[in-house]
């Protein structure tokens, strides 16, 4: 369970650690009558202790698996696997006769695979196999001594059977784990990779808007010399559109932040290459003080971006609108359409876009917030917004 909480690998982790659990509380049931039936044969300290050792920790798995943290997981585990371990090798000096029957084993040797699968949850590939190869080795041992009759199959037979049979199990759940990991690093590199993209989108539409302006200024310049000849305000107007073209030459325009017209201009940009009908709604306060970094520009605009694109690709003929609010210190873009919406919790791990493009991006970002609000039947609303304080506003806020 080396991984954050809600990742793919630790989702995994869990589940198994419950299945394990719950494999032992089974295997405590169906081999009760066993392990008291077996208690004479052995000395009279090793069935309590060892029921204690062993059961004890891996049902309080079931519990720790769904709160609890790695590190609690961790103990446990070792707890009981190291325990186990202990009861095979201590089961012959514990054992005082008479021998088993032919057809009957030694409680203690037939969950070997069961606590194998545990070790795969917190350890090392090669400590699992290792601990897989001793315990399912020590199981057949110990069968052997303690039977009466030994049969006709030899040890060595019985013991490559017991280890290629719960080998099956254990390297399938530690692929398990492994795809996990490779899940969260693919995600992680797509998080990467995606914020990447946005800034780059986000300083083409960005420059396209600049290079709009300037050719505005540079026209109005020119007209206003034809017009009235060399003036002082013609002086200032040049030296300003010479300043501006500066800026955007040396790329020192694009670390400004925006105003809330300049934001609202840049991500009506954005929409409409996606959706040219969509109607873009502001409520911005016009104040000079708002100031909008552009790294929560290009955040909010990708994101806005991504939840049109998915609302344009499955809602096509529902009605959508985005709602742009400023006020000093923060901004919300909310995205929503009246389609078939979705359940959240139905999306397959495999599919990136809310959790990479929206989501992920929208976490990278300092201040930067998302919430999404989507059932079957009642359509989807995508709010997306940047803080300057860094805290997220109430849902009711969101809402409105």
């Amino acid at each position: 369970m080396a991984a954050h909480a809600g990742s793919a690998a630790d989702q995994l982790s869990r589940f198994i650690t419950r299945f394990v659990s719950a494999g032992s509380a089974a295997y405590l049931v169906l081999l009760a009558p066993q392990i008291i039936e077996q208690r004479s044969h052995l000395a009279v300290w090793y069935t309590p202790v060892f029921v204690g050792v062993i059961f004890g920790p891996a049902l309080a798995l079931w519990f720790v698996a769904f709160r609890g943290s790695r590190t609690r997981v961790e103990v446990l585990v070792t707890i009981t696997t190291v325990g186990y371990l202990l009861a095979q090798l201590l089961w012959i000096p514990a054992f005082v006769g008479p021998d088993l029957d032919a057809t009957a084993s030694a409680w203690i040797s037939v969950f070997p695979g069961l606590m194998s699968l545990a070790t795969a949850i917190v350890w090392r590939p090669r400590a699992v196999l290792a601990y897989l190869l001793v315990v399912a080795s020590l199981g057949q041992v110990i069968n052997y001594v303690s039977r009466t009759d030994h049969g006709n199959v030899p040890l060595v037979s019985d013991i490559v059977f017991g280890v290629m049979f719960c080998g099956i199990f254990t390297v399938t759940v530690m692929l398990v784990i492994r795809t996990g990991r490779v899940l969260d690093t693919t995600r992680s590199a797509a998080e990467d990779q995606a914020a990447a993209t946005a800034a780059s989108h986000a300083r083409s539409v960005e420059r396209e808007r600049f290079d709009a302006l300037i050719h505005d200024d540079v026209m109005s310049t020119l007209l206003a010399a034809s017009r009235s000849g060399n003036s002082a305000a013609l002086a200032g107007q040049a030296k300003e559109t010479i300043t501006r073209l500066e800026r955007l030459r040396s790329g020192s325009s694009e670390a400004e932040p925006l105003t809330a017209g300049g934001f609202e201009a840049f991500v009506r940009s954005a929409l409409t290459k996606i959706d040219e009908k969509i109607e873009v709604e502001s409520s911005a306060e016009r104040s000079t003080e708002v100031a909008i970094p552009m790294d929560a520009v290009r955040a909010l605009t990708a994101s806005a971006a991504e939840a049109l694109r998915n609302s344009v690709r499955h809602a096509e003929s529902a009605p959508r609108s985005v709602q742009v609010r400023i006020v000093d210190g923060s901004a919300t873009v909310v995205v929503s359409d009246e389609g078939p919406g979705f359940d959240q919790s139905k999306i397959p791990p495999h599919r990136l876009g809310l959790s990479v493009s929206i989501r992920g991006r929208m976490r990278q970002l300092p201040g930067g917030w998302s919430g999404i609000s989507s059932t079957p039947g009642n359509g989807t609303t995508v709010a997306l917004g940047w803080n300057a304080s860094g805290s997220e506003p109430a849902r009711s806020d969101v809402a409105g």
